[in-house]
């Protein structure tokens, strides 16, 4: 008898790790399609260098999109989809050609591209790209190049790169007379160094760096990553699942319940517990839009003879 339930036990530990393992790897295929045009001194190498990089822009966006709980702006989408044009190595974890084709006008690729989706979710919230798109962050900001005198065109570029950051960011600026309103401060230290600080009612940070994209994204993502923020953003809650018949059918929906990344965010499976009569489990998750999460599981889970409850979140069921 006490080897039998030693089986069980180590059976049960066995189905939490397999569940757990398969919902670890965060790599996510998107197919995209490109048509990069000829240009005058390009190889066709280079040309296909280009469209491949373009296609990583294009699936980081596209990926964003759905995730993202709110539409943006077509303003602050033109803004993300330049920032992933810079910036996309750190989001790819590899890519698959399915189709390159020369052609006297340009090359035209289509390829899968494998997302790191952990990776770039976590970024998309220090940009404060979880929180209501429509409302801008309104700040008291002042970007200075210190001792250092800028000429008319230097100063245009500083002015210019301030501008895009805050589109990006979703931050306009306000009159320094607004004291409820967070006050940013990035001003030149050196030669190549920037410093900055940034004060708000849920807390006080500095930074510092080569650049003032850096010094911005540091501080920006300290106050959207700041606990008060968080809450203001996107519930925590906690789902309950019962009515499985085997611990397949958790893992089964583990996976689909991740792939709901409009509805909910930073999914965790908790527990799974097996009943004589039924399996049920329990995930941790942070919810950014819950009418259509209740949506997903009324549409997915009474049809399969299995209940969900839900606690933490307000309205009923």
């Amino acid at each position: 008898m006490i080897f039998t339930e030693y089986i069980k036990k180590s059976f049960f530990v066995f189905c939490v790790l397999m569940i757990a393992t398969a919902a670890s790897v965060p790599a996510f295929a998107v197919k995209v399609q490109i048509f990069k045009p000829t240009e005058e001194n390009v190889s066709s190498k280079d040309l296909r260098s280009e469209a491949v990089s373009q296609a990583f822009a294009q699936a980081l966006f596209a990926e964003s999109v759905r995730m993202m709980p709110s539409t943006l702006s077509a303003e602050r989408s033109n803004a993300l989809k330049d920032m992933f044009g810079n910036h996309y190595e750190e989001f790819i974890t590899g890519y698959r050609d399915m189709d390159v084709k020369f052609q006297e006008d340009g090359v035209a690729v289509r390829i899968d591209v494998n997302v790191n989706r952990s990776a770039l979710r976590a970024v998309l919230k220090k940009m404060g790209l979880f929180s209501n798109a429509e409302i801008s962050v309104k700040a008291d900001i002042s970007v200075s190049s210190g001792k250092t005198k800028l000429n008319e065109t230097q100063q245009l570029d500083l002015d210019t790169e301030v501008q895009n950051l805050m589109v990006l960011y979703g931050v306009q600026k306000t009159a320094s007379t607004d004291l409820s309103a967070p006050e940013l401060s990035i001003t030149k230290v050196g030669k190549n160094r920037w410093a900055g600080e940034l004060t708000s009612a849920h807390g006080n940070w500095k930074a510092s760096g080569h650049t003032v994209e850096r010094v911005w994204q540091n501080l920006w993502a300290k106050f959207f990553d700041s606990e008060n923020v968080e809450s203001m953003m996107n519930p925590k809650a906690v789902l309950v699942v019962n009515g499985w018949f085997n611990p397949d059918g958790v893992r089964e929906f583990d996976r689909l319940l991740k792939s709901w990344d409009s509805a909910v965010q930073e999914v965790q499976l908790l527990d799974v517990e097996m009943k004589p009569t039924a399996v049920s489990a329990s995930w941790s998750l942070e919810v950014s839009d819950q009418w259509v999460l209740k949506s997903y599981l009324n549409d997915y889970l009474p049809s399969r003879g299995l209940s969900f409850n839900i606690d933490g979140l307000s309205g009923d069921k």
